[in-house]
């Protein structure tokens, strides 16, 4: 079998105007023997939007940062929700057994969300 392609090679592929071409031709055609870089057209598949990973790993960096320096004072302990470390004036006691931050209270609302463990109040 080849990996060649031609067009009514009774291969069960039909003549639809599309044109295949193998990646060895490809290859026995460029000099150095590389794939040629796929181009992304606008109308094409890919991401229209922008998304930054360098400044999304500097905030996640400054978070779990922010997150150490809290985790150190003796006044805190860390939501039983997204587990992130905070002081104890800025969380709240649910009769769960679990401190909840701010935000998190405010996402769960009042669904109880039972925990295998119950933190020490």
């Amino acid at each position: 079998m080849s990996n060649f392609y031609t067009p009514g090679s009774g291969n069960g592929s039909s003549s639809n105007g599309s044109s295949f071409v193998s990646r060895r031709d490809i290859r026995a055609n460029n000099a150095t023997g590389a794939l040629p870089a796929i181009s992304t057209s606008p109308g094409g598949r890919g991401y229209a939007g922008q998304f930054d990973f360098e400044a999304m790993l500097v905030s996640l960096h400054d978070l779990f940062e922010h997150d150490r320096q809290v985790a150190s004072q003796t006044d805190s302990s860390r939501c039983g929700i997204c587990y992130l470390y905070y002081s104890l004036s800025e969380l709240h006691y649910r009769e769960e057994g679990h401190y909840v931050c701010s935000d998190c209270e405010r996402t769960i609302g009042r669904h109880a969300i039972p925990m295998l463990r119950r933190q020490q109040k």
